[in-house]
């Protein structure tokens, strides 16, 4: 699948998220994931979250969005099925997320 290109907005009109691209949805404990997010135009800062962690992205150009991350090893009575939450805000602080399920092996 391509790649979309970037939607150009005016900066006060809602972000969107256009596109999430995951190295792996099945990533094993210690792989490096990388993750790549492609926003409209108007977007200032793009946050996942897992659990009850969170890390902001790189903005590498306009609407482009890319963060590298080792997955952790998860204890064996933790569920391995995690959903990662991508959040990409405005610079008015309006936020807009996508839900992208993981299994963690």
């Amino acid at each position: 699948m391509a790649t979309p290109t970037v939607l150009m907005l005016a900066p006060d009109a809602p972000p969107r998220i256009l596109w999430v691209g995951l190295s792996s949805a099945t990533p094993h404990a210690g792989d490096t994931l990388a993750i790549t997010v492609l926003t409209s135009s108007n977007v200032a800062s793009v946050e996942l979250r897992v659990g009850g962690y969170g890390s902001g992205m790189n903005k590498t150009d306009v609407g482009h969005f890319q963060l590298r991350s080792q997955v952790p090893r998860l204890p064996f009575f933790m569920s391995h099925n995690l959903t990662l939450q991508v959040i990409a805000r405005n610079t008015a602080g309006n936020a807009v997320e996508q839900d992208v399920p993981l299994q963690v092996h």
